[in-house]
C-alpha cells in the first residue's frame, strides 16, 4: 500500500511540476527534493546534460540522491527523469520502492541534445512512465516501457472561485501567441503580422527567431508566465494559438487544454488528438497552415457574439468531461499500483 511519496521535481508556484505536487500531498504524505535547489546551479548542470557526454551530472545526482534517501519511501514520483540512471534506480527497486516518472516531454524524438542520454538507458525500469502525448505510445512499445497515456495538465485551482464571464467581456488583445518559441511557431507569428493581423507574443526565447526585428515590437513579455497571471493572459484574448511543436513529435500540448479551460476561444492546429477532442466552430477552431488560419481569423474576429458561444463550448468541454480531470487520472494510476 503507497502511503509515503517523495517528490523529485521543481516545486516553483504556478508549475505544473507544483500543482503535480499538490496534488499528490493532498492524499499521501510527500516529502520534497526540491531539484531546483537540489542542484545549484541549475542551469548549469542542464548546460552539461544538453551538450556534452559527460558522466559527472549522473554520478553527482547519484551520490547526493542516496545522501537524501534516509527514510522509507513506497513510491518516488519524478518529473525529472533526465538524471536517474540505471544504477540508482535499480538500487531503489532493490529497496522494494515503487518508481514513477511523468515526462512531459519527448526523450526520444527531439532536438536537446544529449539531455536525455542518462534517462534513455533506464526507463524501462521504472514502474510506470506517464506521458501526455498519444504520439509516445509508439516509442513506448519499441522501447517496451511501463507506461500509462494521461490527458494534458491544466491547474483547476486557478479558475475554482472565479466564474468566468463569456458576454460581457473586455479584451486586452485580439490574437495571443503565449509560449517558447520554436522554428514553426516563428514563421506563423510573421505571417499573421504580415497579413495586418494584430497579435501579442507572450514566451521564451523568440529573440533566437531569423526576424525577430520584424517581430520584436510584437513581443509583449520574454519571460515565463506562471499561476494566476497565466490565465489572466488567456482569459483576455480574444483568440488563443495553439500549435504543437513537430519538432518534438508533438500534436497536443498543455496549451490545447488549458485556452479553453482558461476561457479563450481556442484556434487550433489541426492533428489527430486535437480532431478528436474538439468540434470545428463548435468548441474550437482548427486550421490547417497560415493561410488557413489568417483567413479564419479575419472572419472571426469582429463576430464578438460567435467568439463566445465557441468560447463558451471550449470552457465546457474541458471543465466538466472527466477525461481532462488531471487530479482523479494520476490518482487513479498510483492506486493501480498498490
Amino acid at each position: 500500500m503507497i502511503k509515503k511519496i517523495l517528490f523529485v521535481g521543481s516545486i516553483k508556484k504556478g508549475t505544473n511540476s507544483f500543482y503535480t505536487y499538490k496534488v499528490l500531498s493532498e492524499k499521501y504524505n510527500v516529502d520534497i527534493i526540491d531539484i531546483d535547489k537540489f542542484f545549484y546551479p541549475i542551469n548549469l548542470i542542464y548546460i552539461l546534460l544538453f551538450y556534452f557526454n559527460f558522466f559527472l551530472p549522473e554520478l553527482w545526482f547519484n551520490y547526493k540522491f542516496k545522501k537524501n534517501i534516509n527514510k522509507r519511501y513506497d513510491l518516488i514520483f519524478t518529473l525529472n527523469g533526465e538524471f536517474f540512471g540505471k544504477k540508482i534506480l535499480l538500487l531503489l527497486k532493490k529497496r522494494g520502492i515503487r518508481l514513477i516518472f511523468l515526462c512531459l516531454d519527448n526523450p526520444y524524438f527531439n532536438e536537446d541534445k544529449l539531455k536525455w542520454l542518462i534517462a534513455k538507458k533506464s526507463m524501462h525500469i521504472y514502474d510506470k512512465v506517464i506521458f501526455q502525448q498519444p504520439t509516445r505510445i509508439k516509442y513506448a512499445k519499441k522501447n517496451k516501457l511501463n507506461f500509462s497515456l494521461i490527458s494534458p495538465i491544466y491547474n483547476k485551482d486557478i479558475t475554482r472561485n472565479i466564474k468566468l464571464n463569456f458576454k460581457n467581456r473586455r479584451y486586452k488583445r485580439d490574437v495571443l501567441i503565449i509560449g517558447t518559441w520554436f522554428p514553426e511557431r516563428g514563421k506563423l507569428a510573421k505571417d499573421l503580422i504580415k497579413s495586418g493581423i494584430n497579435i501579442e507574443i507572450f514566451g521564451q526565447r523568440w529573440e533566437k527567431d531569423k526576424n525577430y526585428k520584424f517581430i520584436k515590437k510584437y513581443i509583449k513579455h520574454n519571460k515565463p508566465i506562471l499561476g494566476h497571471k497565466y490565465f489572466k493572459t488567456i482569459y483576455e484574448s480574444k483568440l488563443t494559438i495553439c500549435q504543437p511543436n513537430k519538432e518534438n513529435d508533438d500534436d497536443i500540448t498543455n496549451k490545447s487544454i488549458e485556452i479553453p479551460a482558461y476561457g479563450s476561444l481556442l484556434l487550433a492546429k489541426k492533428t489527430k488528438s486535437h480532431d478528436e477532442i474538439f468540434k470545428n466552430y463548435v468548441n474550437a477552431v482548427l486550421f490547417n497552415n497560415s493561410k488557413d488560419l489568417i483567413k479564419k481569423i479575419k472572419k472571426l474576429i469582429k463576430k464578438d457574439y460567435f467568439i463566445n458561444k465557441i468560447s463558451m463550448n471550449g470552457y465546457k468541454k474541458i471543465s466538466l468531461d472527466k477525461k481532462f480531470n488531471f487530479k482523479t487520472n494520476l490518482l487513479n494510476i498510483i492506486n493501480q499500483l498498490n
